[in-house]
C-alpha cells in the first residue's frame, strides 16, 4: 500500500519543478551567451570573418545598441559598421564597413545591461569560463573617466558594476 502523503510530498515536488523551468529567472530558461565567433584569445582570425554572438533566448529590440567592436582595447575606436540580428532575434552579427585591419588586436564589447525578449538582464558569467570572455570593468573603461563616451551609461553597466563583457581577438 503506498504511503498517501509520500505521493503528495512528490506532487508538490513535481510540480516546484515545472513551476521553475517557466520561471524567466530560474537557471534553466535564463538568457545566457551561446556562442561567440570569434571568441576572446582567438589568433589569426581572418579579415573577412563574422563577427557573432549567439544568444540562448531571443534578445528584446534594440539591444544591438549595446554591441561594439573596437580596434585595440574596450577604449579604443569603435569600428564602423552594422550589427543585424536574425529573425528569431538570437543571433547578433557584425558587418564592418571595410574589412578589419591585417595584423590588428580587436575587442567585441557587449552592454552589461542587455536584456532578453521577457525583459531578462542576460546572464553572461558563463563567457568567463566559456569563449574567452573578460568583465569590462571600471578601470579597463577608463576608471568613469571616458571623455563622455555612452558606453559606460544605461544599457552598457550591469547590475554587477561591470560594463559588461569583452572579447578580443587578433587578425591574421
Amino acid at each position: 500500500m503506498r504511503n498517501p502523503i509520500s505521493i503528495a510530498r512528490l506532487g508538490a515536488l513535481a510540480f516546484g519543478v515545472v513551476a521553475c523551468s517557466t520561471n524567466p529567472t530560474s537557471p534553466a530558461s535564463r538568457t545566457v551567451v551561446a556562442s561567440v565567433v570569434p571568441a576572446g584569445g582567438s589568433v589569426a582570425v581572418p579579415i573577412g570573418s563574422s563577427v557573432m554572438v549567439t544568444f540562448s533566448n531571443p534578445m528584446q529590440m534594440g539591444m544591438e545598441i549595446y554591441a561594439a567592436l573596437h580596434e585595440g582595447s574596450v577604449t579604443g575606436p569603435v569600428v564602423a559598421g552594422t550589427w543585424m540580428w536574425s529573425g528569431d532575434r538570437t543571433q547578433l552579427t557584425f558587418t564592418p564597413t571595410m574589412p578589419l585591419k591585417a595584423g590588428t588586436d580587436y575587442t567585441m564589447h557587449l552592454g552589461g545591461g542587455m536584456v532578453d525578449g521577457s525583459d531578462a538582464p542576460v546572464d553572461f558569467q558563463s563567457c568567463v569560463n566559456q569563449f574567452g570572455g573578460q568583465w569590462a570593468t571600471p578601470g579597463m573603461m577608463g576608471g568613469g573617466m571616458m571623455g563622455g563616451s555612452t558606453m559606460m551609461g544605461p544599457g552598457w553597466k550591469g547590475s554587477n558594476g561591470m560594463y559588461g563583457m569583452t572579447f578580443t581577438f587578433t587578425t591574421a
